[in-house]
Parts: structure tokens; sequence; C-alpha cells
């Protein structure tokens, strides 16, 4: 159930190649909104937008536009079978997110646009070659996703299933279930493509296919990185390798979060956008978010 003070519509957004991306904005009720500053929340892999419906829409609450979308082959953009889809993880990084980042900031010109970018949606920024257009963002478990930069308990999980295991399955059905891994079913290259930057220890930034690492160096704003006590994917080595990328970045900051201070027996690397944390981790990034900073000239 949204917030009072807020709504949320279905929107189409077009992806760099004009394919439409499913779409949801949330909006103030309140004549701030001709003002309000837009911002993207961008999931992560494998994840549905309506699992940020109530985080978007507390944005709103809070007088911001907020946009959710889905990835091509995922939640409401996907139709139809994965079997047979040629989608590739760099589509989303290279196709989709810069097209939604630029459609923001056509539909909204003359305001910053903000980014809140979690896991996949958190790191694809710095492959994005419009990622100038970007005032502000914040990273929620983003992470250089080797597979040793995990936590004991995990790594050798993802091993197994990364290494060995997921692409038999990719092979005899064409794509990768996703209660595998806990969130939706993942089209095959995309899986392939995501398991062979884990087994590599510079994740992406030692594929040599991809072209847009260069577009780290030329992100601007000032960027604040969370790492989670409990995450066993976006360790604090996991996040440092990534935050590391963005040298041309204003500011560069780490939001280490503990279940303590959020009053949590449990977070780890989904759960900052459960709505029990709207005031214990939802408002000190709303406020980080609310912080001055300079208007990026594009």
């Amino acid at each position: 159930m949204l917030a009072p003070a807020a709504t949320g519509r279905d929107v189409l957004v077009p992806a760099e190649d004009g394919r439409l991306l499913a779409a949801t904005l949330f909006e103030p009720r309140s004549p701030a909104a001709a003002h309000a500053v837009p911002t993207v929340v961008a999931g992560g892999t494998g994840i549905p937008r309506r699992y940020y419906a109530r985080f978007g829409a507390y944005l709103a609450e809070r007088g911001r536009i907020a946009l959710t979308f889905d990835y091509r082959d995922t939640g409401g953009s996907r139709s139809g079978s994965l079997r047979g889809s040629k989608v590739r993880m760099r589509d989303w990084c290279f196709l989709d997110l810069p097209g939604v980042l630029g459609w923001t900031a056509r539909e909204y010109p003359g305001r910053p646009v903000h980014w809140v970018g979690h896991s996949l949606g958190g790191f694809a920024t710095g492959l994005a070659h419009n990622n100038r257009l970007i005032a502000r963002q914040l990273s929620i478990a983003a992470l250089s996703g080797y597979w040793r930069n995990m936590a004991p308990s995990e790594r050798w999980r993802v091993r197994v299933l990364m290494g060995g295991f997921g692409p038999l399955v990719v092979a005899a059905l064409g794509y990768l279930p996703g209660r595998l891994l806990g969130g939706e079913d993942l089209p095959g290259p995309a899986f392939l493509e995501w398991r062979r930057w884990c087994m590599t220890p510079d994740f992406l930034f030692g594929d040599e296919t991809l072209p847009g690492r260069a577009n780290y160096a030329a992100f601007r704003a000032p960027v604040r990185f969370a790492q989670i006590e409990d995450d066993v994917w976006a360790t604090p080595a996991a996040v440092a390798a990534v935050a590391s990328r963005y040298t041309g970045s204003a500011e560069r900051s780490t939001w280490s979060i503990r279940l303590a201070d959020a009053g949590a027996a449990r977070i780890g690397h989904h759960g900052f956008f459960r709505a029990e944390f709207r005031d214990t981790l939802w408002a000190p990034a709303a406020d980080w978010l609310d912080e001055k900073c300079q208007t990026l000239r594009v």
C-alpha cells in the first residue's frame, strides 16, 4: 500500500535502442511537485521494480519524484518465455540504464537527476555513456562481484552455483530459474555474462570486450556507498573494490550500516528496501540526497 502523500502511475520509458521498459512514477501530491527533484531507483539483478515501490512512494512523500523500472526481459519488461532470449547483462548497463537516465533528464529539464542504485543498479552507472547527467548518487549494496570477495559462508555456494551448476541449468532450460538465486528468472546470456564477471578477479573491469569501462572515470557526481554489516555479497572488500573505480567523482564516501543502528537482527543484501527500515535507513538516505549539491551542467 502506497504512502498517502504519493501516487504511483505506470509509464513506458525507452531504452537507448528504443525498446520500451515498464516503469512506475511516484509523484508528490503538492504544489512542490513542479520543482521536485527526479530520483531514479535502479534495481538489482533479478529484482522486479515492484520490490522498490514502497521506497519510491516514501521518496515522493519526502517531496521527490521517484522512478522505478524493470530491465528488459525482467518484471514488467518481459513478455513470454525467456528461452531464446539474447539479452546480456551489458544490455541492461549500456541500453536500459542510460535510456532511463536520458529520459528522466529530458522529462524534467533544468532539474538535477538523483540516482539510488541497488546492487547492479548502484555500479552500472559507471558504464553509462551519459552518467554526467547524474547530480548525486546513493549506491546500496553495490559491489565488485568477484566470488572471493564474498563472505566465507557464501563464496563457495556461489562458486558451485555460478561456476558449475548454473551453466548446466542454462544449457538445459535456456534461462536461469530465479529460485536458484532468490530472485526472478534471468535470461541465459545475462546469467552467463554475470557468471563470467563473478569468476574474474577484476569483475567486469577485467572484461576486455566491455568498452564502457572507461566511462567510470567520467562520473563526476558525489556518490555514497552503503555497506551493510551482514551482507554476504557486498562485503567491505567488494564495496571498496567498486567504489575505487569512481575516480572522477566529486566526493566519494562510505556509509557503514550496522544492525544495531538499524534496530535489526538481519538486513542482508536485499533488506534495505523493506518498509520496516523507513525511519532507521530510508530517512538518513533521503537526508543525504537532500544535502545541498551543485547541479551538474550538461
